[in-house]
C-alpha cells in the first residue's frame, strides 16, 4: 500500500489523443475510400447473383434436370463466394486499419513516454473502455492537455 500511495501517475484517453492528431483524418479518409471500393465490389457481386437468381427462377421449369442442377450449384457457389469475400473484406479492413494507425499509435506512445520522463510520472493510465475502477483525484491527474502539447512539439 505504501508504494501505491507514493506513485505519481497521469491518465488520458488514448483514443482522444489519436483522434486529435492531424494525420488521423487522412487515415480515416483512406480507410473510407478503401471501404467504399470493397462495398462497390460487394454490391456488384450481389447484383450479379440476384440477376442470375431471377433468371433461374423464371426459367427453371424450362430446363432439363441436369441444367437446373448445374445452375443451382452455380448459384450456391456464387453465394458461398460472396460470404467468403465479405469475411475476407472484414479481415482486410481490420488489417488495413491496424497498419495505417500504427504510425499514429507510435507517435502517441513516444509522446507519452517523453511526458512520463519529463514529469517524473511512474505511469500513464489509458481511461478508454473503463479499464480502471476509480482514479484517486489527489494521486493521479489528467495529462491529456500536456500530452497534446508534447504531440504538437511545444
Amino acid at each position: 500500500m505504501a508504494v501505491v500511495a507514493q506513485s505519481r501517475f497521469g491518465y488520458v484517453s488514448y483514443k482522444e489523443l489519436v483522434k486529435a492528431l492531424p494525420e488521423y483524418s487522412i487515415v480515416e479518409a483512406h480507410l473510407d475510400e478503401l471501404q467504399g471500393k470493397y462495398e462497390a465490389e460487394i454490391e456488384r457481386s450481389e447484383r450479379e447473383f440476384n440477376q442470375k437468381y431471377v433468371d433461374f427462377i423464371e426459367h427453371q421449369s424450362q430446363f432439363p434436370d441436369n441444367i437446373r442442377i448445374k445452375r443451382h450449384k452455380e448459384l450456391q457457389e456464387l453465394m458461398e463466394k460472396s460470404v467468403a469475400f465479405k469475411k475476407e473484406v472484414t479481415h482486410a479492413m481490420r488489417e488495413a486499419r491496424a497498419e495505417m494507425m500504427r504510425p499514429l499509435h507510435e507517435k502517441v506512445d513516444e509522446a507519452a513516454m517523453k511526458l512520463c520522463v519529463d514529469e517524473e510520472l511512474d505511469y500513464i493510465l489509458n481511461t478508454d473502455d473503463r479499464a480502471y475502477l476509480a482514479i484517486h483525484p489527489e494521486r493521479g491527474r489528467d495529462v491529456t492537455e500536456q500530452l497534446m502539447q508534447v504531440l504538437k512539439g511545444e
